[in-house]
């Protein structure tokens, strides 16, 4: 079994990695990267841009396996590392630009980071693994 302070490390470098991702997507923006023919249209990431995929797309799935377990705890401290994450998503996408695309998106990894501690406390608790 896993102790709680390595489940709040893992959960917090995903949600470091995933905000990262998030913060580089927000300033470089998506492109259009082609279409099936059948109407659907694909699009990514401009060139360069690989390492904020990686990181988007692997602290999203290092996130989505370790939420559950720090915010179903009867502590609290271990849902403050999703704060953490988010925190430095903030820092990383104001770091990047100040225009209003950049701004929402720090608005809403603040959120986030707000939110998951209130989750622990309202829901998480009640719920525990």
């Amino acid at each position: 079994m896993i102790s709680q302070g390595w489940r709040a490390a893992i959960g917090a470098a995903g949600a470091v990695a995933f905000c990262w991702g998030v913060a580089g997507a927000v300033h470089m923006g998506f492109e259009h990267q082609g279409s099936n023919g059948r109407g659907a249209n694909y699009y990514g990431l401009p060139e360069g841009g690989w390492g904020y995929e990686i990181a988007l797309l692997a602290g999203f799935i290092v996130s989505v396996y370790s939420t559950p377990g720090l915010l179903r705890r009867a502590a609290w401290w271990p849902s403050m590392s999703l704060s953490a994450g988010a925190g430095a998503g903030v820092v990383a996408v104001l770091s990047l630009g100040q225009e209003p695309r950049h701004w929402v998106a720090a608005a809403l990894l603040w959120a986030t980071g707000i939110a998951a501690p209130l989750v622990n406390r309202f829901w998480g608790r009640h719920h525990p693994l």
